[in-house]
C-alpha cells in the first residue's frame, strides 16, 4: 500500500481491480431504483425485473480502477465512531471522519503528536462495539477547517464494512423506536384482562364463522347467498339469526360492560387499539359498518346507513360480511333506531284516525327528516288517508332531502295524489336556531317530531331548539323530541365507527323540555328497545 492519500485524508489503493461491476455512488448513500443496497441486497424493484448479467453496467473514466468505498463518519448514525491511538505510552480517543475496508481519516489533537509514515496502534469503536484493532499507517497529515486530519491505511487486516453497515441497520431500527416494546405499543392496556380476553374471543369466533361461512358459500350456488329471496335463502338466515347473531350480540354487549370497568371507560386509548386491532378487519367487511366507519357524507348517521338499518341488513360481498350486518342490526342502537321509527308512525296512524272526516288538514313537521322510513312506512301500509295530510320535511343534507323526494313523491303521486301534500325544505339547524321566524310562513303544525338529532345537540342547543319547535306548534299540537340514552352498543359505536352521541338520561331529557317550555305538558314515550325514549310536549 503506497503512501498516497486521498483527498479527505483516507489512504487507498493504487492497485487496478477488473471491471467487475458498478461503482458505489460516491456520497455513499444506499443505491436506490433496483440497484443492490451496501449489504449486496436487492432492493424491493428488483424483484420486478431481474437483469442479465451482460445487462449490468460497469463504472466509467478513473472509476473503472476500482478502490474500496469510503464511507463518511455521518452515515453510520445513530452509531457514533470513536478512534482510540496509543502512541508513546498514552491513549488519545479521536473523531472519526470516515472509513473503508482499507484505512481511516480522524480529527486529530493538539496533545497527539503524528507525522506521515508513521506507524500507531488504534482501535476504531462504535458505541461499545470494537470494529478493529491493530496497527495503521500514516498517509496523510492535513489542515481541513480548522481541524488536523489524520489519514491512516490498515496494514495488517482489512475492515469489514458490511458488518458495520448490518449493525447501523439493527441500531436505526431501535432509533426509530420501532423496535417491539411493550411499553410503547398503543393497543398495550395495563391489566383489563376481562376486556382483552372478550375481544380475543370475538376475535377467533369470527375468525372461526368466516371460514365456515365461506365454506359454506362455495357450496351453494351464487343465486342462494346474494339473489332474489327463495327457500334456501330464507333457511340461511333463519340459522345466522339463531346461531351467529345472539352470540355476536352477546359478545359485544360483554365487551361493552367490561370496556365501562377501565379507567378512562370508552375513552382509553389503548383499549381502543387493541379492540381495532383485534376486530376492526372483520366488521368493516359490513357495508352498514364501513359506511358508518368512512363517512362519505361527513357525518356517521346519513341515510344510506339508516336505510341499511331499516331495509337493508343483508347486504354484503360474502356471506360472512352479510352475518356481521345482520349481528350488527340487532344490537341495541340499531334496534332502537327501527322501533322509534315506529313509534312516530303510529303517532301518525293515531292522529290522523282523530282526525278523520273533519274536514282540517293534518299538519306535520319533520326535523332532520333523514330517509324518512316513518312516512314511507304509512303511505305502504295505508289503503286510503282518513283526512288531508300536509307534510313538510326540514334537513339540512341534501342528499338525503333528495333521496326523500325520490322516494315519497312517487308514492304519493300514486296513491294519494289528493290526500297528502308534500313539501321539501332544505335549510339548517343553525338557521333555524337563529331565527325565531324560519316556520313562521308555513303556519302551526298539529306534530312536530324529531328523531336522532338531539343525539348531536349541547344542552343550551337542545333547549333554544325544543323553545322554537314548540312556538311553531297549533293549539294542542305536540312536540315528541328524541334523545338515545347510554345503551351497550357504543362499545361497538365510539371504537370501531368514530360513532359519538350525547346521551341523556330520561330526567335530563324532562329537564331540556321544562326549561324551554315551562308549564307545558311532559310526557316521556317509550319505544320498544329502551334505548331511545322521546319526550313529549304537549301545546295547551
Amino acid at each position: 500500500m503506497s503512501g498516497a492519500v486521498p483527498q479527505n485524508g483516507l489512504a487507498r489503493s493504487n492497485d487496478a481491480a477488473p471491471r467487475n461491476g458498478a461503482a458505489a455512488p460516491a456520497n455513499g448513500a444506499a443505491p436506490r431504483n433496483g440497484s443492490a443496497g451496501p449489504n449486496g441486497a436487492a432492493s424491493q424493484n428488483d424483484t420486478a425485473r431481474i437483469r442479465t448479467y451482460e445487462e449490468l453496467d460497469g463504472a466509467e473514466g478513473r472509476a473503472v480502477f476500482f478502490r474500496p468505498h469510503r464511507h463518511a463518519a455521518a452515515e453510520f448514525a445513530p452509531l457514533q465512531g470513536i478512534v482510540r491511538v496509543e502512541i508513546e505510552g498514552a491513549v488519545r480517543e479521536c473523531a472519526l471522519r470516515d472509513v473503508s475496508q482499507n484505512g481511516v481519516a480522524f480529527a486529530s489533537r493538539e496533545d497527539l503528536p503524528v507525522r506521515l509514515r508513521q506507524r500507531l496502534h488504534v482501535a476504531l469503536r462504535f458505541d461499545a462495539h470494537e470494529i478493529f484493532r491493530g496497527a495503521v499507517r500514516v498517509g496523510s497529515v492535513r489542515t481541513h477547517e480548522g481541524c488536523t486530519v489524520v489519514g491512516a491505511s490498515f496494514t495488517e487486516s482489512l475492515l469489514d464494512i458490511d458488518e458495520l453497515l448490518q449493525l447501523r441497520t439493527v441500531r436505526s431500527w431501535n432509533a426509530e423506536g420501532v423496535a417491539s416494546r411493550m411499553q410503547n405499543k398503543a393497543w398495550r392496556v395495563p391489566g383489563a384482562d376481562r376486556f382483552k380476553s372478550l375481544v380475543a374471543e370475538l376475535g377467533l369466533f369470527f375468525e372461526d364463522a368466516e371460514q365456515e361461512l365461506a365454506d359454506l358459500e362455495r357450496q351453494l350456488p351464487w343465486h342462494v347467498v346474494h339473489g332474489p329471496t327463495n327457500p334456501a335463502q330464507t333457511a340461511l338466515i333463519s340459522r345466522l339469526r339463531a346461531e351467529f347473531v345472539p352470540d355476536t350480540v352477546r359478545m359485544s354487549e360483554e365487551i361493552d360492560a367490561a370496556l365501562r370497568e377501565l379507567p378512562d371507560g370508552y375513552d382509553n386509548p389503548g383499549a381502543k387499539h387493541w379492540s381495532v386491532r383485534h376486530l376492526h378487519r372483520f366488521l368493516m367487511q359490513a357495508p352498514v359498518l364501513h359506511r358508518a366507519y368512512h363517512k362519505p357524507f361527513g357525518y356517521p348517521g346519513d341515510y344510506e346507513v339508516m336505510n341499511f338499518i331499516y331495509t337493508r341488513p343483508l347486504e354484503g360481498a360474502s356471506l360472512f360480511a352479510r352475518a356481521v350486518g345482520l349481528a350488527f342490526a340487532q344490537t341495541r342502537a340499531p334496534a332502537a333506531v327501527r322501533s322509534r321509527k315506529d313509534l312516530v308512525k303510529r303517532h301518525l296512524r293515531a292522529l290522523l284516525a282523530r282526525r278523520a272526516g273533519s274536514g282540517r288538514p293534518v299538519r306535520v313537521l319533520s326535523i332532520a327528516a333523514g330517509p324518512a322510513q316513518e312516512l314511507a312506512d304509512l303511505f305502504d301500509e295505508m289503503d286510503e288517508m282518513p283526512e288531508a295530510l300536509e307534510l313538510v320535511l326540514f334537513e339540512q343534507d341534501k342528499n338525503a332531502l333528495s333521496h326523500a323526494w325520490r322516494r315519497l313523491k312517487s308514492s304519493v303521486d300514486t296513491r294519494f295524489p289528493h290526500g297528502v301534500r308534500l313539501m321539501f325544505l332544505h335549510d339548517s339547524i343553525k338557521r333555524l336556531l337563529r331565527d325565531p321566524e324560519l316556520l313562521a310562513p308555513f303556519g302551526k303544525f298539529d306534530l312536530i317530531y324529531s328523531c336522532g338529532m338531539y343525539d348531536y345537540l349541547q344542552r343550551r342547543t337542545a333547549i333554544v331548539l325544543t323553545r322554537r319547535l314548540a312556538t311553531a306548534l297549533a293549539g294542542g299540537g305536540q312536540l315528541l323530541v328524541a334523545n338515545m340514552v347510554d345503551h351497550p352498543t357504543r362499545w361497538l359505536m365510539e371504537h370501531h365507527l368514530d360513532w359519538r352521541l350525547i346521551y341523556r338520561t330520561r330526567e335530563e331529557l324532562s329537564d331540556v323540555g321544562s326549561q324551554a317550555v315551562p308549564g307545558a305538558q311532559l310526557r316521556i314515550l317509550e319505544e320498544e328497545s329502551g334505548a331511545n325514549p322521546f319526550l313529549q310536549i304537549v301545546q295547551e
